[in-house]
């Protein structure tokens, strides 16, 4: 809806809407409040009528004053309303009104958005009113800040300028203010439970963090930006703790600080025992690349000691074969994700095709068009699929007397399905294509693995330059588009 509304507005007041959502949470839950914004609407005669409202978040600190969804309703900007008010003396208005559908109070402020002294848009706090309940220290502590960030909010100190912080504050996590001198004014129960993990078991409101051995870095970096900072800290034993900066302001003068802990120590374990698990696939798969190469090796050097020749030929056949399936592990050591760029492997094989010509044989191959990302399982299947109609285009296109050979590789993704098609300018399929393929080791795997692991499907005929033409369609899950 924010999008939608905020259109008409200049760029730098849609970049102010949008650093001041990613608080919108974080600033309900202080204020125990509902918060909303509202736009003004101009009619034709240029005038502001009505406003909407476009933006609109409960807290998860109390009960919400409205159970129901204000985004997109309207309303007359009357001169007796208290909206009218804060857009034209730019000063936050205050009303108690009774909710007509409950009858319970709502104590709301209507704070004004300036940017470069005008008033653009309205930020409506909205609090259930409870007359005969004390807050306790937390709770005091967190209206408190609230009333100091939209202080800073009038004064142009918030919302903060862009950063480089893109993770959104939250309440839930361990709150500890600190005053100008660094010197801890609050500690919520959480923040605690995070310093004593962090070694720190005897804090006390008055001490400085460096007093318990904490230096942390994003206190200074925060007043050079006027920016929020994120920093993490690791102690032994693997217990990490974050550290969100919030620098906070009293005019121009900075006055403290909030910061934000978490304690991610679980977090933290998890990711390492995954970059364990990714480097353990890694070295699997290189391994199994080097084997197969080795394999490749020994079946090269068998071949040159045969002298017969089909025996020759056979134990060719199957160094290529593994050599392609190599090419695969050694790009999946490199990318171990679910999906692979096809692509890269693909012009891997046309290297290896070109390599494996015969001496005084032209071979031009031509790849257009992308797969963009496949399913690692399909890789294998498919590079070997590709590897086979490559291999058959130079051992069948050349005929008796031709010496060149120009083969082309067409690569289409589809929503659902890969299309590959290959084609080559050579003698073409011989008439009686089922008996040829039926004595054809290589057409027979790639009919198998098309059919089978790829559930595919292959077609055979002749291409406009009258040589062989091979279609395939694969099929591809819609999500794995990148």
């Amino acid at each position: 809806m924010l999008e939608r509304d905020a259109t008409s507005l200049v760029d730098s007041r849609r970049t102010y809407l949008g650093e001041l959502l990613r608080f919108w949470g974080f600033l309900a839950d202080l204020g125990f409040s509902d918060l909303s914004i509202a736009l003004p609407i101009e009619n034709q005669e240029g005038r502001r009528a009505r406003y909407t409202i476009v933006s609109q978040v409960r807290p998860a600190t109390s009960q919400t004053a409205h159970p129901g969804d204000l985004i997109g309703m309207q309303f007359d900007l009357t001169e007796d309303s208290p909206i009218y008010r804060c857009f034209h003396r730019a000063e936050v208005v205050h009303e108690v009104r009774s909710d007509p559908r409950t009858g319970r109070h709502i104590n709301s402020w209507f704070i004004p958005l300036l940017q470069e002294g005008e008033v653009f848009g309205v930020m409506i706090r909205d609090q259930l009113s409870e007359r005969h309940r004390n807050p306790g220290e937390l709770e005091s502590t967190y209206l408190s800040l609230f009333d100091q960030f939209m202080g800073m909010l009038i004064n142009g100190r918030f919302p903060y300028p862009p950063s480089e912080v893109e993770e959104a504050p939250r309440v839930g996590d361990g709150v500890c203010v600190l005053d100008a001198h660094e010197r801890v004014r609050f500690l919520s129960p959480n923040a605690l439970s995070a310093l004593h993990r962090l070694g720190c078991p005897s804090v006390r409101v008055g001490m400085n963090l460096e007093e318990l051995g904490l230096r942390i870095q994003a206190l200074q970096r925060a007043d050079i930006l006027g920016a929020p900072v994120f920093e993490e800290v690791e102690k032994s034993r693997g217990v990490t703790v974050t550290f969100y900066c919030l620098p906070l302001y009293r005019g121009d003068v900075g006055s403290g600080y909030v910061l934000l802990l978490r304690d991610v120590t679980d977090l933290r374990q998890r990711d390492r025992l995954l970059a364990s698990k990714d480097a353990t696939i890694r070295e699997v798969h290189h391994r199994v690349k080097n084997n197969l190469q080795t394999i490749s090796s020994l079946l090269s050097l068998q071949a040159r000691r045969l002298s017969n020749a089909e025996a020759k030929l056979a134990l060719g056949e199957a160094e290529r074969r593994i050599r392609s399936i190599a090419v695969v592990h050694e790009f999946l050591s490199r990318d171990i994700s679910e999906e692979v760029e096809i692509d890269e492997v693909i012009a891997a094989l046309i290297r290896l095709a070109k390599e494996s010509k015969l001496p005084g044989r032209d071979l031009d191959v031509v790849l257009e068009g992308s797969a963009e990302r496949v399913d690692a399982q399909r890789v294998t299947p498919l590079a070997i699929v590709l590897a086979e109609l490559m291999q058959n285009a130079l051992e069948h296109g050349y005929g008796v007397e031709r010496t060149s050979l120009n083969v082309r590789v067409v690569l289409e993704r589809r929503p659902t399905d890969l299309w590959v098609e290959i084609s080559d300018d050579g003698v073409g399929f011989p008439d009686d294509l089922v008996a040829a393929s039926a004595k054809s080791l290589g057409l027979a795997i790639v009919r198998d693995l098309v059919t089978t692991q790829l559930d595919g499907a292959i077609t055979f005929g002749r291409s406009r330059r009258g040589g062989a033409l091979v279609r395939l369609r694969i099929p591809v899950l819609a999500n794995s588009r990148s």
